[in-house]
């Protein structure tokens, strides 16, 4: 090898050392960025594909709403500035988790209000039946029956001696 083939080895390999180094930053700031867009981006419910988020919708409308995520990122703008901004737009419904106020009260307290009225019916139900009497009735509770019924039954435990 020349002296020049060699010069002009050591000058390329710098040149590539000095171009890794000059894009580093940039592709560190666009992995950044699109970490900060797959971030909000989750947070938000898709408008067109029912039950996914932004970040994952195929739809036109999602990669517009994840293309204004990363205009906003770029600019400076906070993920919950951002949120708020689309929620102003489009409601709470935007949220994948919205904010446990108003009608999601409900809808986050309601099976719990249900479970809770159920364990109660059942227990007064449980402790209805535990009290009942288990034998025959007894001999007062035969004379407030019928007459005839009442007949019938002390033939009935003359007879089986019950």
């Amino acid at each position: 090898m020349t002296l020049r083939e060699l010069w002009l080895a050591i000058c390329s390999a710098a040149a590539l050392a000095v171009f890794a180094l000059l894009t580093l930053p940039a592709v560190t700031r666009a992995d950044a960025l699109d970490d900060g867009v797959r971030r909000v981006a989750m947070q938000l419910q898709c408008p067109v594909c029912e039950g996914e988020n932004v970040a994952d919708s195929p739809s036109g409308l999602a990669a517009d709403m994840r293309a204004v995520i990363r205009t906003r990122l770029a600019a400076g703008e906070g993920d919950q500035q951002i949120l708020d901004e689309f929620v102003a737009s489009y409601g709470d419904s935007i949220l994948t988790e919205p904010p446990k106020r108003g009608i999601s009260l409900g809808v986050w307290l309601g099976p719990t209000i249900g479970i809770a009225l159920g364990a109660v019916l059942l227990g007064g139900l449980l402790r209805a039946w535990r009290h009942q009497p288990d034998g025959p009735p007894s001999a007062s509770a035969g004379a407030a029956l019928d007459p005839e019924i009442a007949e019938e039954y002390h033939r009935f435990r003359e007879e089986f001696g019950r």
